[in-house]
């Protein structure tokens, strides 16, 4: 637990009685709070204290695990209590609750598939939504279509006995506010908007045009990322927040930091890369006396943590979004510029305490706007069907998303989501590996199945240049995880996410190697679609054409061992759309010889 100290007076607290009074006269509202202004810790247990909740229990919805983990650990501290007393929280890889408690902070994509297993919300007095605006969430269900039908659904199983606060940062555009607080008032008309100042103190923006023009994320991003954050502990004193992408690159860059001169005994280096992250504790709370705390976070992460001690911040100038990838069949985080917005709110953390500094790795200049994203139209048209919507020709390309959740079983003829559909929903991944990991260990072989989702899952893993054959790269994990000699920095994340996955399904021992026979089978489960027969014979210097269940064509080199398979489970596409290659794939016997699958 974080030592407990007198309560401090937070910004926000002079906006409290105009908010309960929104909430007490309209049942709800939006209120609009810097970063630092208390909003996540203080509201909920002043909550706690009205008459007109007696005895209810408070739903915190956040953007992610981790940042449910962060506020819990950080109310729980101002109340001078364990976690799991007052304050507790549910998340995807675990949950520390107890009967005491009355505070409960839930990612959006377990606080989804609560209300829909349990619309009532027995014995909750209100609901609140963290900071969803400032980061896309893959469980959020965000403006649009699935959003009028969460918020329908949700008004309908409150019957307006529970209250609904947005919680969001104050942004340039002031849309976003505007539409959450139609969103959370339906019919009734848009709820009131309760703004709050903040307090900090200035900070310096120094912009680093460290990066040749038009230079793709990735390794050139991260080198450069540890080389500023090396400069800023030598040029400034005080804590160090490192704002990047995604999780992998958090570990990487972690890596070349570790040894680094700057980087002493004097130095905490703290890891923050996913929900389970086991330096949170460590990074929610003041550094130890004697000591800097150097912590490197993702988006997500640094807009939900309130990190003690941060003077410093270095950003990345870079978020994930969602984009479906053709050539992978899938939608897959994608590294894009964070925009203006995003750009103030990190700055924003070097100044709280202090006057500030924020290295920005861009050029001096306009900051780009990121794109819009993309709703990932699988996942969506999955979603609305466990909402009970059938009709999802309002979606973008809503009619092949439709066939495809046909063709993995999940809805049926009628569109109604099917039983093996509603537990890929509670699965909580992208449908393809959902059905991958269910079906698979229906068939016995749910450990392997996990591993193969979680290689496929990894956004940042080849499409090419490291064999076609699938059961080749499972193999060389497997060894890995045995305890061979893979390159741990590349191997082990999707190790790691494969065991959390196994986890969940309840499964607790070793995978067998003696299985990757099967992975062919394990394959087409996850890309019915994609399922391969060889069209022509092999030709000198020419390729092998293989006719695919959606009725595309496809090539693999001549000379790759697995163009003399008759069949094949396809995963990866490469090249232009109209004469793509096969780029991951497994070799797939005939039917007649599992008739399991």
């Amino acid at each position: 637990m974080i030592p407990p100290s007198s309560p401090p007076r937070f910004p926000i607290d002079a906006a409290l009685p105009g908010l309960l009074d929104a909430l007490r006269r309209h049942g709800g509202a939006v209120l609009q709070a810097p970063p630092g202004a208390g909003k996540t810790v203080r509201v909920p247990p002043v909550l706690l204290e009205q008459p007109w909740l007696p005895g209810h229990r408070i739903v915190v919805v956040t953007a992610d695990g981790l940042a449910a983990r962060a506020a819990c650990l950080r109310m729980a501290a101002l109340l001078g209590e364990e976690p799991g007393c007052t304050v507790g929280f549910h998340t995807l890889s675990g949950s520390v609750t107890s009967p005491r408690t009355r505070i409960d902070l839930l990612p959006a994509a377990v606080f989804l598939r609560r209300i829909q297993d349990s619309p009532e919300l027995a014995d909750v007095g209100a609901v609140l939504f963290d900071g969803l605006d400032g980061q896309r969430t893959d469980g959020f269900p965000g403006d649009g279509l699935l959003g009028a039908a969460f918020a329908q659904e949700a008004r309908e199983a409150l019957c307006g006995r529970t209250l609904l606060l947005g919680m969001t940062e104050p942004m340039a555009d002031a849309s976003p506010a505007a539409s959450l607080a139609s969103l959370l008032g339906g019919a009734a008309g848009p709820v009131p908007v309760v703004s709050c100042a903040g307090a900090g103190f200035p900070v310096e923006i120094r912009p680093l045009d460290a990066l040749a023009p038009g230079t793709a994320p990735g390794a050139a991003v991260e080198v450069a990322m540890a080389a500023v954050v090396r400069r800023a502990l030598r040029e400034e004193r005080g804590g160090v927040l490192a704002v990047l992408p995604d999780g992998g690159a958090v570990r990487r860059v972690a890596a070349l930091l570790r040894g680094a001169e700057e980087v002493g005994p004097d130095i905490l280096l703290l890891a923050l890369d996913d929900e389970a992250a086991s330096d949170l504790t460590a990074a929610i709370a003041p550094a130890p006396p004697g000591r800097r705390k150097l912590v490197l976070a993702t988006p997500s992460a640094e807009a939900g943590l309130g990190i003690a001690d941060v003077r410093i911040v270095v950003d990345c100038g870079l978020t994930r979004l969602p984009r479906h990838d053709r050539r992978r069949g899938m939608a897959y985080p994608v590294a894009r510029p964070s925009g203006r917005d995003a750009a103030q709110r990190r700055a924003i953390a070097a100044g709280r305490r202090e006057p500030g500094v924020c290295y920005r790795l861009s050029p001096p200049g306009v900051l780009p706007e990121p794109p819009a994203p993309e709703p990932p139209p699988l996942e969506l048209a999955l979603e609305l069907a466990a909402w009970g919507e059938k009709d999802t020709d309002v979606l973008p390309d809503g009619t092949h998303a439709s066939s495809l959740l046909a063709l993995l079983g999940a809805v049926g003829a009628d569109g109604a989501i099917t039983p093996l559909g509603q537990r890929m929903v509670r699965l909580g991944l992208h449908p393809r590996l959902a059905r991958l990991i269910l079906c698979g260990a229906e068939i016995g072989l749910g450990g392997l199945a996990c591993t193969v989702a979680a290689l496929l899952a990894e956004p940042d893993h080849p499409c090419g240049g490291d064999g076609t054959d699938l059961r080749g790269r499972v193999d060389r994990l497997l060894a890995e995880e045995g305890g061979g000699d893979c390159a741990p920095d590349r191997e082990w994340p999707i190790l790691e996410r494969a065991q959390a996955w196994r986890w969940r399904i309840g499964i607790h021992q070793p995978v067998e190697r003696s299985g990757c026979d099967r992975i062919g089978d394990l394959l087409a489960l996850a890309y019915p679609d994609r399922v391969a027969r060889r069209q022509s014979a092999l030709s000198d210097g020419g390729a092998a054409l293989y006719g695919l269940a959606d009725g595309s064509l496809a090539r693999l080199p001549a000379g790759d061992p697995l163009a003399a398979a008759e069949r094949l489970a396809v995963a990866f596409l490469d090249g232009p759309a109209d004469d793509p290659w096969i780029a991951l794939a497994a070799a797939l016997p005939e039917p007649e010889q599992h008739r399991d699958v």
